[in-house]
């Protein structure tokens, strides 16, 4: 994958090659719904700041670099979420909340060290609405002077819950919502059907028969990591549309599907991922 694999986003797509050209410390800012590829444009510019291939502002997505930042095991590149810290912590993702003062101290030990293989340390601070005000205060003094080849991405879907002196010491980048796309295939089409109905039938289920085979899905341990992958991001289509209604009961929905997301990315066993998932989406829905 290169910058461009973000789809339908050519304002984002257009500020991230300049940003790179300039080959700046500032950092950047990627706000805009959930689900429409912020976290992945993030990814890219990690992948274009770090490929071996020697291409001006984008990256070639086959070199050893590009296929451990996919892989998200690059020393130099860190995803920070609820998740990473989490196992950080060796809690359950249940109890992170908040992004903690201890997260972003640990992070900014670490970009003040040399890196390791790569010419650029990068760092992407997702879900930064979620730090907490200690936190957020011990960000800022990174921001306001990054250390030299390293790059701050935060990523959040919602700009005005951060600081405004955050804000304003990042570049900001807009991300908007994503047009459907007008050709689909039957299996896409059947795909998406298929998706809408389990989205449905989470806030009606028992938690427990949501992995049972009986309810006409193969079990996830016959699915690989991509299969898996493939479902929840088209379980994000009806998320990411209850939030653009204005729900806010989809906000922690989301979250755990981003989480899923992020633990796939960390090589956790896929099938687990996708039942905690399903368990854990239940649980929210049919609580509310």
């Amino acid at each position: 994958m290169r910058l461009e694999s973000v789809i339908e986003q050519p304002f984002a797509l257009e500020l991230c090659r300049k940003w790179l050209k300039r080959q700046t410390t500032h950092p950047l800012l990627f706000y805009g719904p959930v689900g429409v590829g912020k976290k992945m444009m993030a990814l890219e510019v990690a992948k274009a700041l770090n490929c071996t291939a020697g291409l001006e502002g984008d990256s070639c997505g086959s070199c050893l670099s590009c296929r451990k930042i996919a892989a998200g095991n690059h020393p130099d590149v860190r995803v920070i979420d609820l998740a990473w810290q989490a196992a950080e912590r060796k809690e359950p993702i249940e109890k992170q909340q908040n992004l903690r003062i201890e997260t972003v101290l640990a992070e900014r030990h670490r970009l003040l060290q040399s890196s390791v293989e790569g010419p650029w340390k990068v760092s992407i601070l997702d879900e930064a609405h979620r730090l907490t005000p200690d936190a957020a205060n011990v960000l800022l003094k990174i921001l306001e002077e990054p250390p030299h080849s390293t790059a701050l991405i935060l990523v959040t879907p919602f700009r005005d819950r951060l600081l405004p002196t955050i804000v304003s010491r990042a570049q900001p980048v807009r991300f908007r919502y994503r047009e459907r796309a007008p050709h689909l295939s039957h299996e896409e089409v059947e795909a998406h059907r298929q998706s809408e109905t389990l989205w449905e039938s989470l806030a009606n289920l028992p938690p427990a028969r949501l992995i049972q085979p009986a309810e006409g899905r193969a079990r996830s341990g016959k699915l690989g990591r991509t299969e898996i992958e493939d479902h929840i991001q088209r379980l994000l289509v009806p998320a990411t549309r209850a939030l653009r209604a204005g729900d806010p009961k989809a906000q922690e929905p989301a979250r755990l599907l981003h989480n899923a997301l992020t633990q796939l990315r960390q090589n956790v066993q896929p099938g687990l991922v996708y039942d905690n998932l399903l368990l854990q989406l239940s649980k929210e829905r049919t609580a509310r």
